[in-house]
């Protein structure tokens, strides 16, 4: 049986990687499908594919050869187009700057426009045919003008497919990313992954300039207030440069992962961030008062107006770039409007820092503002690549405005973030993944994605992590996951059989994990394990009572405050299976719960949850097909009872009718109660819109 589950916060975000822009790093031949797997098989999650050639089937280049007044229509012509098909098409189109002898994308018959993901039919409009579609630029996603078609260049062959034009050859991959990989945010660091797969070794660019020369040290100056808050500060400037639209390999390669091309200059610092995962911010030096950047608190700093034209109110504890008189910038997070690139700009300076990941977290959470940026500083960037992040948009800035870079370089780096050491013992290795790996093996794994051993003694390994895996690998344990994860989960051999333990009695008064072996005693009885959300919907959740813990600032509304009993989460997942027909349902669950007390003092308690509803799967010749009732409940938990040995308990019973519930026991032991059973109203069961029986039993622990 499979168990729905609700779509609830994601457990990361979606990176986009193009393929073209990935083999720029390391040589991949694999095929596409083999490439997926790959990936899937190193443990990093692949949402979708998306092949830019199909994306844009049956999209061409044509030639509007007549265009005459709709006759019913003011706003309307008909178009007589050479789209190559062999026939002139007929095709109807509102565009106000649709003329004779344009070449432009037509959409075919068949075609599914990326904008709304609708197909284009043969069909009569105002009483005119119709046999395709004359596109504008944000229908096709390449831009937010829809005011009319787009004009292409009338050298153009007619009937060439629209993808070609673009160049868009392209594979893009969409990778879930869970929130301790914060590595695989960019390109470089799929790639180096891509490299333990296929044994091939990661190409970085080569940075052309030297950035020798004291000239720098003259424009400008770093102080860095708050080394805890600011750990490095990079910076570099490019004179002379004119802001313009971005050569039409870098608009390539930024449409491609779904961004939207600004000018040459803050392209090319998105470039960067997406190609090595180091944020940038590019400021207008001329802005710059006093020519000096000071990276400190807010303190008496109230208010600050960022690039998206909002004020935001500030707390003494963020952390902010400033120039000489003024904030320019929320350190890791956004820039501010006194400082951004204009058509105007001619010298710009480039920031590339490392902000402590806690602190960006928590005033990105308070200002309620997160970016690529801040979504990348949370996660932890990898220190070492500070600099030469820098250093390259300062390269690729000069090529793409012709400017020039100004000999120096900016490195403010107080106190040095040193490399994390890990231990790990073979023997530990091999008892947790039930392989006999050898110190061979292990080295090899570890070192193909850069995780160098520094010494070995006894058979324990001391291995230096990279610093950009430095908040993800910090324990034995993190390394034993990763030696596994590299050679490939497959290679775990499944015993055929596991061992189920059902008299607690053979275990008293020795060491083992009680919660476990009663998972597997529940999991014997045909109930299926879930975890539901910790965070649920404030108005569901006043259903159960008013002494809940609400988030100052929660990432959603129907996230909003944390559950106070366990089973609040558990009703959506009961919904979704009954809409998806399964409707027959025997569920478990443990975990916390959170509450106020009369105090207002938050507290947590644990407690594990069974649940049935729906219909009793029993069926045969003599059965009917009936519900779950309370007395299934009553079985299953006194049942429980026996296998933990709990004694000296009493049943009560109680037949009170209200909004929740129709009947309700309660098992007390001293006056504490140990176990709870529920069976919900039907009335408050069909307010949230489920139609058949729910049972559950909580048994706090």
């Amino acid at each position: 049986m499979i168990i729905f589950a609700p779509k609830g916060a994601p457990i990361g975000q979606i990176m986009k990687i193009s393929l073209n822009w990935l083999r720029n790093y390391i040589d991949i031949s694999l095929p596409v499908d083999d490439l997926v797997k790959g990936l899937i098989d190193l443990g990093i999650e692949v949402e979708s594919v998306e092949d830019q050639q199909k994306r844009l089937d049956k999209f061409v280049i044509g030639k509007v050869i007549e265009r005459t007044k709709h006759p019913n229509a003011d706003k309307l012509s008909v178009c007589k187009v050479d789209a190559g098909t062999g026939e002139i098409l007929n095709i109807v189109c509102g565009a106000p700057n649709v003329d004779t002898g344009q070449t432009v994308c037509v959409a075919l018959v068949g075609a599914i426009v990326p904008a709304g993901q609708f197909e284009i039919k043969k069909a009569k409009l105002r009483g005119e045919v119709s046999e395709g579609m004359i596109c504008s630029a944000k229908e096709l996603e390449l831009g937010d003008d829809h005011s009319g078609i787009m004009v292409l260049d009338t050298a153009l062959p007619v009937g060439t497919p629209f993808a070609e034009y673009l160049k868009q050859n392209d594979v893009i991959l969409e990778i879930g990313i869970t929130p301790n990989r914060g590595d695989l945010l960019s390109h470089i660091g799929v790639a180096r992954e891509l490299g333990a797969l296929t044994g091939n070794k990661l190409k970085e660019p080569e940075l052309k300039s030297d950035f020798t020369g004291n000239d720098l040290e003259k424009k400008v100056s770093v102080d860095i207030q708050n080394t805890k808050g600011c750990l490095r500060y990079c910076g570099a400037i490019v004179e002379g440069i004119t802001v313009k639209e971005s050569p039409d390999w870098l608009k390539n390669y930024i449409l491609a992962i779904g961004l939207r091309p600004i000018n040459n200059i803050v392209d090319i610092t998105n470039f960067v961030m997406m190609e090595c995962g180091q944020p940038l911010h590019a400021f207008d030096y001329d802005a710059i008062a006093g020519k000096k950047i000071v990276v400190r608190s807010a303190g008496n700093d109230k208010k600050f107006r960022t690039l998206d034209n909002k004020e935001r109110t500030l707390r003494e504890d963020v952390l902010l770039i400033c120039d000489g008189e003024k904030p320019v910038a929320l350190a890791g997070i956004m820039g501010g409007e006194n400082s951004e690139i204009s058509n105007s700009t001619t010298n710009v300076f480039i920031e590339s820092a490392y902000f402590d990941p806690v602190l960006t977290r928590l005033s990105s959470k308070f200002l309620g503002l997160q970016s690529d940026s801040s979504y990348r500083f949370e996660r932890g960037v990898d220190i070492e690549r500070t600099e030469w992040a820098c250093k390259r948009a300062a390269q690729l800035i000069a090529e793409v405005s012709g400017g020039k870079i100004v000999n120096g370089f900016i490195d403010n780096y107080p106190v040095k973030l040193e490399k994390l050491k890990v231990p790990l013992r073979l023997s530990h290795l091999n008892r947790i993944a039930g392989i006999s790996y050898t110190p061979e093996r292990t080295n090899e794994l570890l070192s193909s994605i850069g995780i160098n051993t520094l010494s070995a003694e006894s058979g324990t390994f001391e291995y230096e992590i990279p610093q950009s895996r430095r908040e993800d690998l910090m324990r034995e344990i993190d390394l034993v996951e990763e030696v596994i994860r590299l050679d490939g989960y497959d290679k775990i051999e499944i015993p055929e059989y596991s061992s189920l333990y059902l008299d607690t009695r053979d275990f008293s008064g020795k060491e083992y994990d009680m919660l476990r072996e009663v998972r597997k005693y529940i999991v014997g009885r045909g109930f299926k394990e879930i975890i539901s959300n910790t965070l649920v919907e404030e108005n569901f959740q006043k259903h159960f009572g008013e002494d809940y813990v609400k988030l100052m600032n929660p990432s959603s509304d129907k996230m909003n405050v944390l559950r106070r009993d366990l089973y609040t989460g558990l009703f959506e997942v009961i919904k979704l299976n009954f809409e998806n027909s399964n409707t027959s349902l025997k569920l478990f669950e443990t975990g916390n719960s959170f509450s106020l007390d009369e105090n207002g003092k938050i507290t947590e308690s644990r407690c594990l949850i069974l649940v049935m509803a729906g219909e009793f799967d029993l069926k045969s010749f003599a059965q009917k097909q009936r519900n779950f009732n309370i007395l299934d409940m009553v079985n299953e938990a006194e049942g429980l009872f026996e296998k933990l040995s709990v004694e000296n308990i009493k049943k009560y019973d109680y037949n009170a009718q209200n909004a929740l519930t129709d009947y309700s026991i309660e098992y007390k032991s001293r006056n504490n109660v140990v176990c709870k059973i529920i069976s919900f109203s039907g009335k408050f069961l069909n307010s949230i819109g489920i139609e058949r029986p729910v049972i559950v039993c909580q048994i706090p622990y």
